[in-house]
């Protein structure tokens, strides 16, 4: 919604100024004339009243803030309609929401202690009422000019034993919804809820009052929520060394994976931190009560102190940080990348709190909320059968490639790969593990139909005849599959079998191939497959997570990223597409290097690098093939990741943090000051273009739910694509 609205009457009440812009609605400070009386009122924006999920919600909130009188819940004064247009008219809080405070970095902890004691007998309030509150973050505690802290934003609240189905609203595509970073593992998981649900995101939002940052950072909504399931937080001390041993420890039993271990009430946890605040030396009193002193504490040691050791890992999903050790980390300084790297001269973009969705942003509605971030529909923790059983040895200790001279004809073709293995010339990359045999992916189950024919197939004269199709993954039966999507009859076909768990494909240069990570036993292995037949054959078979696949210009290599085993570490490896010869290490230094993308001319590749727990030191950096030497494009305490080049080689296109927690932006390849192309409230990321560079792809991600859009490469004339949900899309031929 425009400013259109400002200086006009709406219901009795005098628009004065916009305060917010969330993905349900937009919040405005207006004057209720027959009162007299400054109000927050929220509007549903005219493009979303066809929506019927986002008018449901609506209504919801009203319904159920009906309920609850609380002095520490905003109040709903009024509910009306204006010109087809629901509004909301609630108490107005003039200081803001606890979102904004955390601009200014951590908070201290008597104002933490103070915002909490008044949150959590509110929330359990809501809880005797049978309301669980489902998204409890920075940005729905609002404050006023007093220093009191309101619950807000009852928009995906639910009652207690109501499934989606019994109260006759079904409010996302698969059931999970909630904001990935503050969820907690049984939320991620789609499985029931109580009070203790809620406990767990008060609990993140703990952890960020008191370090500035959030526990679990990924390069996407769904990345996170599975790190909320399978990943212990890390040290809140290692972060903020004035933290107490006290006041961490309730920190790590508000985070305990299983709800049975964690504080069963808010108000327990409250109690708890006053205890830590009041008495530092109360460690052993500040365990949730009815749970056993030796769940997370080591009553033998009393300055030991563990994040959690009530979880197992499950087979885990792609572009995810692996399960840490389950103790607190030391504090870390990150290291330079390599003696050779250096920042491209670039001004610095203004600072931001990484990987942060904003509060009034979202103001009463997620967004950023999963592989919306397709975004980020919110997904997470899967069982997948076994691929063959197939296992390897991990690759060896990896070591930053030796550089050559750029001159020779002989260094150019061997970083190109034609002369990987020439006597007498030395390769930019190093070998590692030969692959075992390989064993194709099951085949798609015989006579499979296609999944559903949209009513209104897409027709549009910009695409090429080339690729009129998307291939995308989504979370269809309890596992990620692949889609074809049929852009001009409007026909879905699965092209990988239901038992595996498939996600992250790219289409050859040739569109006769696709590239994709198969996720089996907590990792992932890299497979490419013929479009035509479904046949596959699996290129990786070893004890890393493989995984973000893509081609090389000429398609006779895939690089990928693979794990190291050291604390979140990935290293970049290429491996032939036929199957053929070893993989080929390119570039390894202990961080988190991910999402590798060639350049059009093969002599480069892009890719995002930087401290496996901090996303503000994730930069994009460019690997010249024929030196070895590596540079920094971006060069700011923001997360900028998931780089792609345009086919023409001359700009490089990237996520970087926007209102919605991920927009879309532009640089030029050689670095330099990036432009914001895309940015709307969901987290956009996943993006392709089409082989002349006219269009592109992403997905767009609210809450759990991801939308696929097409738009010009300049970043105009974006378009839904029907009613189509999936990530990660990449341009294909017909089938």
């Amino acid at each position: 919604m425009s400013d259109e609205l400002i200086g006009k009457t709406i219901g009795g009440y005098d628009i004065l100024e916009r305060i917010g812009q969330g993905g349900m609605a937009t919040v405005y400070r207006a004057r209720q004339k027959s009162m007299n009386r400054t109000v927050a009122l929220k509007i549903l924006p005219r493009h979303l009243l066809r929506d019927e999920t986002y008018l449901q919600r609506f209504e919801r909130e009203v319904r159920i803030v009906a309920q609850l009188e609380h002095r520490n819940i905003v109040p709903v004064h009024d509910y009306g309609e204006y010109d087809g247009q629901p509004y909301i008219a609630m108490r107005y809080m003039p200081a803001g929401s606890v979102d904004d405070l955390l601009t200014k970095g951590p908070i201290p902890v008597e104002q933490v202690l103070s915002i909490v004691e008044q949150v959590a007998p509110a929330l359990d309030y809501a809880h005797t009422k049978n309301v669980l509150h489902r998204d409890l973050k920075p940005s729905n505690i609002l404050l006023d000019d007093e220093g009191g802290a309101y619950i807000t934003d009852f928009g995906i609240a639910r009652l207690v034993g109501q499934d989606q189905e019994t109260s006759g609203i079904t409010l996302t595509a698969h059931g999970v919804i909630g904001t990935p970073s503050y969820m907690s593992p049984e939320q991620a998981q789609g499985q029931p809820l109580d009070g203790r649900s809620d406990v767990y995101s008060l609990g993140i939002m703990l952890f960020e009052m008191l370090t500035g940052r959030r526990p679990f950072l990924n390069e996407t909504p769904y990345g996170v929520a599975v790190m909320q399931v399978t990943t212990p937080p890390p040290s809140p001390r290692s972060i903020n060394p004035v933290l107490t041993l006290a006041v961490e420890q309730v920190v790590f039993n508000a985070l305990k994976k299983k709800a049975e271990n964690r504080y069963q009430t808010a108000v327990q946890l409250a109690e708890a931190l006053r205890l830590a605040v009041d008495r530092p030396d109360s460690i052993f009193d500040t365990q949730p009560r009815g749970v056993p002193a030796q769940d997370g504490l080591d009553v033998t040691q009393p300055h030991s102190v563990s994040p959690t050791d009530d979880y197992t890992v499950p087979s885990t999903p792609p572009d995810i940080q692996p399960a840490l050790p389950p103790q607190p980390p030391p504090v870390y300084t990150p290291p330079p990348i390599s003696q050779q790297m250096r920042p491209a001269s670039i001004p610095a973009r203004a600072r931001r709190r990484a990987a942060r969705f904003p509060g009034n942003v979202w103001l009463l509605a997620m967004v950023g909320g999963l592989i919306g971030c397709g975004a980020l529909t919110v997904l997470v923790v899967f069982v997948v059968i076994n691929i063959n059983n197939l296992f390897g040895g991990a690759p060896p200790t990896a070591t930053p490639p030796p550089t050559l001279d750029p001159t020779s004809a002989a260094a150019r073709e061997a970083a190109l790969g034609g002369m990987a293995n020439t006597p007498g010339v030395t390769p930019v990359f190093m070998l590692v593990t030969p692959i075992p045999t390989r064993t194709p992916l099951p085949e798609p189950s015989p006579g499979v139909a296609p999944v559903g024919v949209r009513p209104t197939p897409t027709t549009d004269p910009d695409l090429s005849s080339e690729t009129p199709a998307l291939i995308y993954f989504d979370r269809r039966d309890n596992s990620d599959g692949i889609f074809h999507y049929d852009l001009r009859t409007g026909v879905e076909t699965r092209l990988t079998h239901e038992s595996t768990s498939s996600a992250y494909p790219r289409v050859s240069p040739d569109t006769a191939r696709m590239v994709f990570q198969v996720d089996q036993d907590g990792r992932s292995d890299i497979f490419v497959m013929e479009l035509s037949t479904r046949q596959t054959i699996r290129l990786t078979d070893d004890d890393a997570d493989n995984r973000l696949p893509s081609w090389s210009p000429d398609g006779r290599w895939i690089v990928y990223a693979a794990s190291s085993g050291e604390g979140g570490a990935y290293d970049l490896y290429r491996v032939r597409s036929d199957g053929s010869g070893e993989p080929q290490l390119l570039y390894a230094d202990g961080q988190r290097n991910s999402h590798p993308r060639y350049s059009p001319d093969g002599s480069a590749i892009v890719f995002t690098g930087g401290h496996p727990r901090d996303a503000t030191t994730w930069e994009i950096r460019r690997l010249d093939l024929l030196t070895g030497e590596i540079i920094a494009l971006t060069d700011n305490d923001m997360r900028d990741a998931s780089p792609t080049f345009t086919p023409a080689g001359e700009q490089i296109v990237f996520v970087t943090e926007g209102q919605g927690g991920g927009a879309v932006a532009s640089m030029s390849a050689a670095g330099g000051e990036a432009q914001v192309i895309y940015d709307d409230d969901g987290f956009a990321w996943g993006v392709d273009f089409t082989p002349d560079g006219e269009l592109l792809v992403f997905n767009s991600q609210r809450g759990e739910r991801s939308t696929l859009l097409i738009m010009r490469a300049d970043g105009s004339d974006a378009r839904q694509i029907d009613d189509v949900t999936g990530f990660y899309a990449s341009w294909g031929p017909a089938l």
